[in-house]
């Protein structure tokens, strides 16, 4: 798999893990907000949401039906009881039932307290539910205050100080112990009279006002209940707050389900953004990290440190002890092995740029050393002749312009040598390519190679082809290439060495080969494998006056620009074998 898919897969993947988080903590969110709606339902309305909740999560074993503690609690808070009955009205289980409270009841009894049609100290609330295929009749009561409290208001006579009521002690515990008010309006709702009203009770209603706040008591924090008198026109009205020993002092501006989903959007906003940190921090490690390694070790490769970065402990950061990729960095493999091989690549041709320096100045040092010797026989020479207290005779004179004329060419060698270099460098092409039959221009180029006096006799043996080989090629240029090779070969090895060259068809008259074979000295593997570049000689460059050290650099670079190739063999002991071949 390629970097491109690796990438792909793992920030697919990461999109989804960042999806799930995201989901999770939604739904987390929600639930609880959920639940927290759940709450305040039970505990404004804990005989319509309550008591469902009450048989849904109930549990049925030996001891009879359980009720979940929670929901029992919420029944103690609200100084409510709590029965079982069967169908025959018998009370199967309680909780928190009062002594006045029956433990039986007749058929028409529940439905006669549960309508109010019969006086009863609670409110009663029915719920009948199956369950598991068994019926359940749960009876929940409650302290009815408002009721009682509310007759006794619109029964009585009371008097009025300052437009506060007159009530007797045993009514004003009644109320300030349940938390309660009582007001009394007139035909057009302005009030009358009140005692213990709230701030956050209105001194006027209209018709909606009194309506909406007898309807839904959880948005104004009071249950209320009023009683009309027709022939009046008076109203009494009395409330008591949702949840006893709550602060009831000033109006509910944000009601509770408000509180809850601000808090619930505040959470799941930090979750969210702290998931995101993480997850941040998360891809900084996971993909930060390999890539900020990668940008260190090409910054230290443009200062030529090819080594990669290692951690405190002096360990490769990219792989493991073992050399396997660590897990961070895996997805990268492609890459790193890239910017290994380019740091191994920088590093050798640093290397080589270093090694080929050295044997530039080494070259340099003998060609210099090669041009100074023959300048200062010239010079020396040049001083004898011009001497004017020496009288040279012909001969004398004769030889000396020999040596002159020698070393001069020997110079000018040296120096076309270094000229062709740098011209084969730059990519030259032969000026004309000409036809030629080899095996009579080999012939007699080699004679001409074999008069020599330096060379000896009979050293160079010539095997042409059975049949006429003709080729386009530039002639000097590979008269220049015998040249090289016959003086390499004769020259510097012993003087019984012998050269055979031979002259070749290659398969299907594709081509032509020239081969090179002596039985000399041979090279070692350093030599044969350095012989070809141009700051590289064999053989120390003092050892002959005749060589320039750029003779193999020269031929290769020859034959290549007449579209050939050149191939060395040789072993110490066993000879050299050099092919020039054509296709």
């Amino acid at each position: 798999m390629n970097i491109k898919r690796r990438l792909t897969l793992r920030f697919v993947l990461q999109l989804a893990i960042t999806g799930m988080v995201v989901l999770a903590i939604a739904a987390v969110t929600f639930t609880w907000m959920l639940l927290r709606f759940l709450d305040i339902s039970i505990t404004r309305d804990f005989a319509n949401v309550g008591l469902e909740q009450l048989v849904e999560s109930s549990k049925i074993d030996e001891k009879g039906i359980q009720f979940s503690p929670s929901l029992l609690e919420q029944v103690k808070k609200n100084k409510g009881w709590l029965q079982n009955i069967d169908e025959n009205g018998k009370v199967e289980s309680a909780y928190n039932t009062p002594k006045d409270v029956p433990i039986q009841y007749g058929p028409g009894e529940v439905v006669a307290y549960w309508t109010g049609t019969q006086p009863f100290p609670y409110t009663l609330a029915v719920w009948i539910q199956e369950k598991n295929g068994r019926q359940f009749t749960l009876l929940y009561g409650a302290p009815n205050i408002l009721d009682p409290l509310l007759k006794k208001m619109s029964d009585g006579t009371f008097d009025a100080v300052d437009g506060d009521l007159v009530l007797p002690d045993s009514i004003e515990r009644e109320i300030k112990s349940s938390q309660a008010f009582v007001q009394l309006i007139d035909s057009s709702g302005t009030e009358l009279l009140s005692y213990n009203r709230p701030k956050m009770i209105p001194t006027k209603y209209s018709v909606p006002e009194l309506a909406l706040r007898t309807l839904y008591s959880e948005r104004y924090g009071y249950h209320v209940r009023s009683s009309f008198d027709k022939q009046t026109g008076q109203t009494w009205i009395v409330g008591q707050p949702n949840v006893k020993g709550a602060d009831t002092g000033q109006k509910v501006w944000v009601p509770e389900e408000v509180k809850i989903v601000i808090k619930g959007s505040l959470a799941m906003l930090a979750a969210l953004l702290l998931a995101f940190i993480l997850l941040s921090l998360w891809q900084a490690h996971r993909f930060g990290a390999p890539m900020l390694h990668m940008l260190v070790w090409l910054d230290s490769i443009g200062n030529a440190i090819y080594t990669e970065p290692l951690d405190r402990k002096g360990n490769r950061r990219s792989r493991t002890h073992v050399g396997k990729w660590r897990r961070r960095y895996r997805v990268f493999s492609d890459v790193m092995v890239s910017i290994e091989k380019l740091s191994a690549n920088l590093q050798r041709d640093q290397a080589l740029r270093q090694q080929t320096e050295n044997l530039r100045e080494e070259w340099i040092a003998g060609v210099t050393h090669d041009l100074k010797t023959p300048l200062s026989s010239i010079t020396g020479y040049a001083h004898l002749l011009a001497e004017p207290s020496y009288d040279w005779s012909k001969e004398e004179v004769r030889k000396f312009t020999r040596t002159m004329l020698d070393k001069s060419a020997h110079m000018d060698m040296l120096i076309s040598d270094l000229a062709m270099t740098y011209r084969l460098k730059t990519g030259i092409k032969p000026p004309e390519l000409m036809e030629v039959e080899l095996n009579s221009w080999l012939h007699q180029t080699l004679d001409q190679a074999a008069a020599n006096p330096e060379y000896g006799k009979q050293r160079i043996i010539f095997v042409p082809a059975p049949n006429e080989v003709r080729a386009r090629l530039y002639t000097p240029w590979l008269e220049r290439v015998v040249n090289n090779l016959t003086a390499n070969a004769l020259l510097h090895n012993p003087s019984d060495t012998i050269l055979t060259v031979s002259l070749t068809m290659n398969d299907l008259d594709s081509g032509f080969t020239i081969q090179f074979s002596d039985d000399g000295d041979g090279m070692d593997e350093v030599t044969l494998n350095r012989l070809f570049e141009r700051y590289y000689r064999g053989t120390d460059t003092v050892s002959s006056s005749n060589g320039s050290g750029l003779g193999m650099a020269i031929s290769k670079g020859l034959i290549e620009c007449m579209e050939g190739r050149i191939a060395v063999e040789s072993s110490p002991g066993q000879g050299t074998i050099i092919k020039l071949s054509w296709s």
